[in-house]
């Protein structure tokens, strides 16, 4: 079996899984989650009680995952957006569904970074510093962080050297399209400079790793 057909296999399995949070229509955003990543996701929260999850580039994906919290009675989510447009779609499909009270969404243009990598930009260092911090004072350490932007790869380097001071000990770190080279070369990076080991499973292109305490 190629790689295709065995990622579109496991997509198709994912949406029969994911199907009691499925209850709307949600279009597909740029730099979506597929269905496989997005249950493994699911998974992890809900094999790992995570709680505080924060995201780096949002979706429809994040609407399905506020539905989950929200059926499950708890944990609240933190996302981060560039794209004016899709942060507004995601924020409204969230105030529409009633959603408000565990998701949220912060449209952060991409800027000068300290911590990105040569001539990369990375989410305003003021706006994210101002939200997660009121985020983590309310709900505690984040448990869970979701790597899924900016788009390409080593623009989302800053994400662990920006919030490795609010992981939780034990938190997941989880990284989107872990099978292209520019976010593998990150993975690396981090992998020596963090001390964490990643596993990629190639049908979802997620890699995970936990945060040491």
């Amino acid at each position: 079996m190629d790689d295709s057909l065995a990622r579109e296999i496991a997509d198709l399995a994912a949406l029969q899984r994911l199907a009691p949070i499925m209850t709307d229509y949600l279009p597909n955003t740029a730099q979506e989650l597929r269905p496989a990543a997005l249950a493994a996701v699911v998974d992890e929260v809900l094999l790992g009680s995570r709680t505080v999850l924060v995201e780096c580039g949002c979706g429809s994906s994040s609407v399905v995952l506020a539905r989950f919290l929200a059926k499950r009675g708890f944990g609240h989510l933190l996302s981060i957006e560039h794209d004016e447009r899709t942060a507004a779609f995601v924020a409204g499909q969230l105030r529409r569904e009633g959603l408000g009270h565990v998701a949220r969404v912060v449209h952060a243009p991409l800027d000068a970074h300290p911590a990105a990598l040569g001539t990369s930009t990375w989410y305003s260092p003021r706006l994210v510093h101002d939200e997660v911090s009121a985020f983590v004072d309310r709900f505690g350490l984040v448990d869970l962080l979701l790597v899924d932007g900016p788009s390409l790869g080593d623009a989302r380097y800053p994400a662990l050297p920006v919030l490795r001071a609010v992981l939780a000990p034990g938190a997941a770190v989880l990284v989107d399209d872990a099978d292209r080279p520019g976010e593998q070369a990150v993975l690396v990076r981090w992998a020596e400079e963090f001390s964490l080991r990643f596993r990629t499973t190639p049908r979802t292109s997620l890699a995970t790793a936990l945060a040491l305490g």
